[in-house]
């Protein structure tokens, strides 16, 4: 405000508008002061009552000031509006953690009553960190590609000059050897030139022959030329396969955003560990969906799989559920509010259900493996076709059913989760294996004979049913 009064007009105290400067020193606007004259007898100053009898200068340095000026009012009061809250016209402080959107004061006593906020600059800081974190876990793991290329590269021109070096020693011997040949031979003729006449006459021609012979042989073969299809031919396709062995597949990614703050999800988004205290007393952590950590996408359609290694903890819960949006943090994780699990407690197995119901498990499984397969039942009373889904766990090292869950309603997505409750052991998804195959594809011809092999079978077929069924007419 101290600015926009340095910026103001004596006589209409509002900023200048085409400002001029009056001989004393002061400035109006070039309307105020031309009004002030008309309106008085002299050409005073209104501030210093000097008169200025020349007419007065534009101030460009002022005006040029004041439309800066104007300019970032406008655009910080366009700022300050779209801040503002379009329903209750507050400016919006605040941010929905439950909801994902920035809301103001009112917003929060009324609509997002019972929601998890924070103040806005709080959750900007965090979102801001939170990208840069992610950029430079994208640029370690794309650097750990390219040290792969750049090592395969290497690689593989090291092979190409080893081959060269190794077909250049086979030229330069042959050549040596060529050289040798040669010297053999023009000696041999030197010495047969020296022989007498009737001796010379007589190895001449044998001497003819043998120089015939003489010259290596001019074209390269393949002994001695660089073999391009072993180290082009598909040479992109090999690479790749081989980077199976540094770029590992999950079947789950775990969600960070829904973690709770006290178990952490580690970088590559694969693994979680609780950072709270198991106790003594049995079942100390309480079924809540406040200590779940989700999967990232959920599954409506086809057959899932994957493997949740536990390894020696003995308190951990999971499975899979319809998701957290819009439940209660304290309800039980049962199938009625639509959670599916399995639970270790100690040396006890439990199906995460109302009445917990206890699992005997002869040996403790190290790896836990979660099937969501989709199945279908004929209701002979409904006279329908009814789609379920089933959720079984079983031990990955012998696949080994544990326990499962049937007619799990299809209606909505499944979600994994899992619950750590041991500050000790990480609960990890374990990498799936992949495999590369090539597509087998026929040839039209190839088509063509299989589909009239098909056609011939169908007509032997007809010809045998027609004569079984005329057998058995003249039987009767």
């Amino acid at each position: 405000m101290a600015l926009e009064a340095e910026l103001s007009c004596p006589v209409c105290t509002d900023v200048f508008r085409d400002p001029v400067l009056l001989s004393c020193g002061h400035s109006f606007c070039r309307q105020c002061i031309n009004d002030h004259w008309t309106s008085s007898s002299s050409r005073n100053c209104p501030v210093c009552r000097q008169v200025s009898p020349q007419e007065p200068v534009h101030n460009l340095c002022l005006r040029n000031t004041c439309e800066t000026y104007l300019r970032e009012q406008s655009t910080r009061k366009e700022r300050d509006e779209e801040h503002e809250c379009q329903i209750h016209g507050e400016r919006i402080e605040l941010f929905c953690q439950t909801d994902e959107e920035a809301i103001c004061a009112a917003c929060k006593k009324h609509e997002h009553k019972w929601h998890k906020t924070q103040k806005l600059q709080q959750a900007v800081r965090q979102r801001k960190i939170q990208a840069q974190h992610t950029e430079r876990k994208i640029r370690m793991e794309f650097e750990t590609l390219h040290q792969f290329l750049r090592k395969e590269e290497e690689s593989r021109i090291t092979a190409l000059n080893e081959e060269e070096n190794e077909k250049r020693g086979k030229m330069e011997r042959r050549i040596q050897g060529g050289i040798l040949s040669l010297s053999d031979r023009v000696k041999e003729l030197e010495e047969g030139i020296e022989d007498d006449d009737i001796p010379f006459l007589q190895n001449y021609h044998g001497l003819m022959d043998r120089s015939d012979h003489t010259l290596p042989d001019q074209e390269l073969s393949s002994e001695t030329l660089i073999d391009v299809p072993k180290h082009l031919g598909n040479l992109k396709y090999q690479v790749w396969e081989k980077m199976k062995d540094i770029c590992s597949y999950y079947p789950v990614i775990l969600n960070p955003n829904a973690a709770p703050p006290d178990i952490p999800v580690s970088d590559d988004l694969t693994s979680v560990t609780s950072c709270f205290h198991q106790q003594d007393e049995p079942n100390p952590l309480p079924l809540h969906s406040n200590r779940m950590v989700l999967g990232s996408v959920g599954y409506a359609e086809g057959f899932h799989a994957w493997d949740i290694e536990v390894g020696d903890s003995n308190h951990w819960s999971l499975g899979v559920c319809f998701g957290l949006e819009g439940k209660p943090t304290t309800q039980p994780l049962t199938p009625e509010n639509g959670f599916w699990g399995l639970r270790r407690d100690g040396d006890s197995y439990e199906l995460m259900t109302a009445g917990m119901s206890r699992l005997h498990m002869e040996v403790n499984a190290k790896v836990v493996r979660v099937k969501l397969v989709y199945c279908y039942e004929f209701l002979q009373d409904m006279m329908q076709l009814k789609r379920w889904r089933k959720v079984s766990f079983s031990d990955a090292s012998s696949d080994s059913l544990i326990a499962e869950f049937a007619r799990v309603p299809s209606k909505k997505k499944l979600f994994p989760f899992v619950i750590p409750e041991d500050q000790a052991v990480p609960l990890r998804v374990v990498p799936a294996n992949v495999t590369l195959t090539v597509e087998q594809k026929l040839s039209l011809l190839e088509i063509n004979r299989f589909s009239l092999l098909l056609f011939c079978f169908g007509i032997v077929v007809v010809i045998l049913m027609s004569l079984l069924g005329k057998s058995d007419r003249q039987g009767r």
